[in-house]
């Protein structure tokens, strides 16, 4: 019965190292980083929310950085980067054609490193208006 009392009270702890070993079984058995694959590909519409996420296992827990074609990602104004003990996010509130790429998560702690890449595709606004310009030429 103590036991799981003292998983309960370390599991409450927001960020604690403590409890993200706890999750991943035995606290004194250290892991190499593992990365869940990134979804593929991703499509968003320009002028629209950018998300790639990726998600990680480690012990100790990783570090995460982000590359778009080779070149690792900062944050700025337009590129919001957000990591927890879990998972790591890049996102572009208004994506344009030129974020399209390929956009990998690489994870390392002492013990390794691991990378998954996710390949994204903004498509632009034309797309709607041959569609429109296809069912015109289709009614004539």
């Amino acid at each position: 019965m103590t036991e799981i009392k003292k998983k309960d009270k370390k599991g409450k702890k927001k960020g604690g190292k403590k409890g993200q070993k706890e999750k991943e079984g035995d606290p004194a058995t250290a892991a190499a980083p593992k990365l869940k694959p990134i979804k593929n590909p991703i499509i968003v519409g320009e002028g629209n929310k950018l998300t790639v996420k990726c998600e990680a296992t480690g012990n100790p827990v990783p570090t995460y950085r982000w590359f778009k074609d080779g070149n690792e990602l900062k944050k700025s104004r337009k590129v919001k980067i957000k990591s927890n003990l879990k998972f790591s996010r890049v996102q572009i509130s208004s994506a344009k054609l030129e974020d399209s790429g390929n956009y990998t998560c690489v994870v390392e702690n002492l013990l390794g490193k691991d990378n998954s890449t996710g390949t994204v595709n903004v498509q632009g606004n034309q797309e709607p208006i041959l569609t429109e310009e296809a069912a015109e030429l289709h009614s004539s």
